[in-house]
């Protein structure tokens, strides 16, 4: 999560991402067999959006928890109509129920028939949990508000919740104790930032990937994209090849800040943009997957002792990598963007705790989280698996300020395919905002392209060197100049990118709401 508190006047990170278990090495995996596959209690680490959530709603929020969680949990006692996808998400994940009867008593019909789409689904153990939440924030709600939040977070990382959590891990030979989830919290800390021809662009730290779009900008910044005109060759050229710059950084130095010295400093200086982006020929592609260095341009870090890319001829090995394993269904992340009437500004990125891998814990009504599977059981990446350490995760929410104002939150869902995204919305909104203004919904309509020159972030991490994916809506002529020079481009159906943009912001003309969503998938915009 990122907020915005107008009182502040500045942007700070809220960082919800579990951390795994103090028992969970790579040797205790390696020893045990195991990988960290999506599915399953081996990729598991703490669930902690709820954490995340509460933090926000303790620090900055008006209403307690009991009025926040109200719908929901009346939502899950009285049920909902399934969807389409959804139901079709359990059909998918019928074998890996099997071996967890919780999922199948959770997900299906008390005689383990399916439901259809339109018929209602209730999730009583969900609501029991939050109910109990509920229940201890009135007990601690005479104190204060923030007293009874609290109360409720407490309660489900150190009390009976937990208990029950633990103890149906242990009875399934995870390797968490009472106090991973005790101990557990979440990071309230400053974000990474930098500016484009004018806008303040706000992402989260090193522990994310959210730090590849600032770098991206920094290395655009360089070239007149206005001028090349929009999804031109040249244009979608030189926007791919910074981005496969900043992805070889993302791949080489992004790890948890609590373990890993990052030369943030370095990565962000626009000195070293300027020298990144020397590397782009407007006529031909990288071919390579080679990293910078940036501790030149780092007053803190001056030494690297991990692996760095450094691929000149970069092929594909295997299938190519899913920027988001089982797009849309099974494991879907969600994005929520809010400007509100003040100028507070809210954006999150929750996900995690899929119908595809994540197990029910018992009768909590909780999937564990599966993010796990974005470690590296390998101690030459900076991004490894260490007890309580944090994956490098791909949720990557936005917040943007133009002249020190409030302007735009902006996010997706995507894994790794978040910030390309997120990229290509924003550069359409600043860089050709006379061609969509005032309906934000073009904005997003314009068709994308998305390399896949990276390792996956999910296990078993994966590359799709020099692939690159391009929406069916940019003429055959432009992708046979892409080719020319030298992309593997591949034309997929028109909206069939892997990301759905979501924005709302602040019109600087006029004050009022803009919101826009995408059509790519189920997103909705509500403005005022």
């Amino acid at each position: 999560m990122l907020v915005f508190p107008r009182n502040e006047n500045k942007v700070t990170a809220v960082v919800g991402q579990g951390w795994a278990a103090q028992n969970a090495t790579i040797d205790w995996y390696e020893a045990q067999g195991k990988n960290l596959s999506g599915h399953g209690l081996d990729p598991a680490v703490v669930p902690g959006a709820l954490h995340a959530a509460l933090t926000v709603l303790e620090k900055w929020g008006t209403m307690s928890f009991e009025q926040v969680a109200a719908r929901a949990i009346e939502y899950a006692e009285q049920g909902f109509p399934l969807r389409p996808r959804t139901t079709a998400a359990v059909t998918r994940n019928m074998k890996f129920f099997e071996s967890w009867p919780g999922n199948q008593r959770y997900w299906l019909k008390p005689d383990g028939s399916q439901y259809r789409p339109g018929e209602t689904i209730r999730l009583p153990t969900l609501a029991r949990t939050l109910a109990r939440m509920v229940e201890a924030e009135r007990e601690h709600k005479a104190k204060s508000r923030s007293a009874g939040i609290i109360g409720a977070r407490d309660r489900f990382y150190k009390g009976d919740i937990a208990n029950e959590m633990v103890a149906f891990l242990k009875e399934h030979k995870a390797p968490f104790e009472q106090a991973d989830f005790a101990e557990f919290y979440a990071k309230v800390e400053a974000p990474s930032t930098t500016t484009y021809r004018g806008y303040e662009v706000y992402k989260h730290s090193f522990g994310s990937q959210g730090p590849v779009l600032l770098e991206t900008l920094n290395i655009l910044e360089q070239f007149d994209l206005t001028a090349m005109k929009h999804n031109s060759a040249d244009y979608l050229h030189t926007v791919v090849e910074a981005l496969k710059l900043a992805y070889a950084d993302r791949d080489t130095y992004y790890a948890d800040p609590q373990f890993v010295d990052v030369p943030g400093q370095g990565l962000l200086s626009k000195a070293y943009a300027k020298e990144r982006a020397k590397l782009i020929d407007s006529k031909r592609a990288l071919r390579s997957f080679v990293a910078g260095n940036p501790l030149p341009f780092d007053s803190k870090v001056k030494q690297w002792n991990y692996w760095v890319a450094n691929i000149e001829k970069a092929t594909p090995a295997g299938p190519l990598p899913d920027p988001e394993p089982i797009t849309g269904g099974d494991r879907d992340t969600t994005h929520i963007a809010i400007i509100d009437r003040d100028g507070n500004i809210f954006d999150s990125t929750p996900s995690g705790g899929w119908i595809g891998g994540a197990v029910i814990l018992g009768e909590t009504g909780i999937g564990m989280s599966v993010r796990g599977e974005q470690f590296w059981l390998d101690k030459t990446r900076a991004a490894q698996l260490r007890p309580r350490s944090r994956p490098r995760y791909t949720l990557t929410p936005s917040i943007v300020l133009r002249n020190g104002e409030p302007f735009m939150a902006l996010g997706t869902p995507g894994g790794d395919n978040q910030d390309q995204t997120i990229l290509q919305a924003f550069l359409n909104i600043v860089e050709f905002w006379p061609a969509w203004y005032p309906n934000l919904h073009e904005a997003f309509d314009w068709p994308r392209v998305q390399t896949l020159h990276f390792h996956g972030s999910f296990w078993p991490h994966r590359n799709g060197f020099n692939h690159l994916n391009v929406e069916g809506a940019i003429s055959d002529a432009i992708i046979a100049d892409l080719k020319a020079r030298g992309h593997d481009a591949e034309k997929i159906r028109p909206f069939g990118m892997n990301g759905c943009a979501t924005a709302v912001l602040i019109d600087p003309a006029s004050g009022n709401r803009i919101a826009g969503a995408d059509r790519r998938r189920d997103c909705y915009a509500m403005a005022y």
